[in-house]
């Protein structure tokens, strides 16, 4: 939806769904007194990220009234709008799309804000500042970086763990000098870090870091990067499936079989929009390996995935649709039973692809801190011996 978006604002928003996705990408949402609150808000789990976008052509006027007037613009109105936005929602519980459309926030005691200030139209000859302008932290693009930030940190994980680091580091008492180099940079030196920007060791703690503006250049060029970008190729499978759940939800599609009701239930949803890349591109490799397969006696795969989720994969026949959610529910159980570090488990059932005579529909179920008598945990583990057919990665 492109409800009142100027062509900076369609920019970001775009690069925002494709990012975090459609479920959890709101553009210009309604606010106090039925204004709009920002720019665009991500609501993901804990996770609230408030986006204000500005557009300000500088002029050059030959001395620092030009580079005054258009940060003040571009930079510090943004801020401030960032900051409104943030007090607001510090005393709701939901907010309301363009579309009418409710979404609800985080508990408050959970909520954790993340503040980004799209500042365009500097034509990249002022140097961008961020860190805490007033009132908290904000991490300002500019057209360098706005781009590298939203496509190389392509998921909810990524990006936010990225922006609590850059935090982390500029609230140290370590000094930290961008020598001509912005943000895209700072995501270079992120990224080969193996997504740190701690730069402490057993031996020292640096006091300055120098951030040249040749790091993205070099990064983006190098094996490494191509290599990088060729393992995750498949990882955007794994979007696709997330996508294709989510639209059933945003429709009324999603069904929880025992009850016949529509569920507005998006858990199971987030727990697979918060796998970082990385483990995405695991996860897709095993799913479509998994139900591509022929030998027929592999009925359920588990697999791990970040910050001890766990995922089961099940083939079904949607001909008999009732059965299958019901064994799905059973394996999840088993895995819950079996796995008691696990602390959450998503079980997903489909057909194998080109044996449904009735066409074909998939199950999604989210177990979390299920409590269990002993009684039903001996039951369980019964029934995992008779059951067999895991296969686990």
């Amino acid at each position: 939806m492109n409800h009142g978006l100027t062509p900076s604002e369609r920019l970001v928003n775009e690069l925002s769904v494709n990012s975090f996705l459609k479920a959890w990408t709101h553009p210009n949402p309604i606010g106090k007194k039925g204004k709009e609150l920002c720019d665009c808000l991500i609501v993901c789990a804990e996770h609230v990220i408030i986006i204000s976008v500005k557009e300000i052509q500088h002029k050059d006027t030959g001395d620092h009234i030009g580079y005054e007037r258009w940060t003040k613009k571009a930079i510090q109105e943004s801020a401030e709008q960032i900051w409104g936005a943030e007090r607001w929602l510090n005393s709701q519980k939901s907010i309301t799309r363009h579309d009418k459309r409710v979404v609800d926030l985080p508990d408050i005691s959970e909520r954790k804000y993340h503040r980004i200030s799209v500042s365009l139209g500097s034509k990249c000859q002022i140097p961008i500042t961020w860190g805490d302008l007033g009132f908290g932290f904000v991490h300002v693009c500019d057209e360098n970086s706005i781009n590298i930030l939203f496509k190389e940190l392509d998921t909810i994980i990524d990006f936010t763990n990225f922006l609590q680091e850059s935090e982390n580091l500029k609230n140290t008492k370590m000094s930290l000098i961008f020598d001509g180099g912005g943000i895209q940079d700072l995501v270079a030196l992120y990224i080969q870090q193996n997504h740190t920007l701690n730069f402490t060791t057993e031996r020292e703690e640096p006091d300055l870091v120098v951030i040249s503006d040749d790091l993205w250049d070099g990064f983006s060029k190098s094996k490494e990067y191509k290599d990088m970008k060729t393992d995750f190729k498949t990882s955007y499978i794994w979007d696709s499936l997330i996508e294709y759940y989510a639209n059933d939800l945003l429709t009324g599609g999603m069904f929880e079989m025992h009850s016949k009701a529509v569920t507005d239930n998006e858990l199971a949803l987030v727990a697979m929009a918060l796998q970082p890349r990385r483990y995405r591109a695991s996860l897709a490799d095993a799913f479509i390996e998994f139900i591509q397969k022929k030998e027929l006696k592999i009925a359920s795969r588990v697999v791990l995935g970040f910050n001890d989720i766990t995922f089961v994969f099940l083939i079904g026949k949607s001909a008999d649709r009732e059965f299958r959610s019901k064994e799905l529910l059973l394996r999840c159980s088993i895995i819950d039973v079996k796995l008691p570090q696990s602390k959450t488990i998503i079980g997903i059932a489909t057909d194998r692809p080109g044996t449904s005579e009735i066409g074909y529909s998939s199950d999604i179920l989210y177990m979390h801190g299920v409590e269990r008598t002993d009684e039903e945990i001996e039951k369980i583990l019964e029934l995992s011996d008779e059951l067999g057919y895991f296969e686990n990665v």
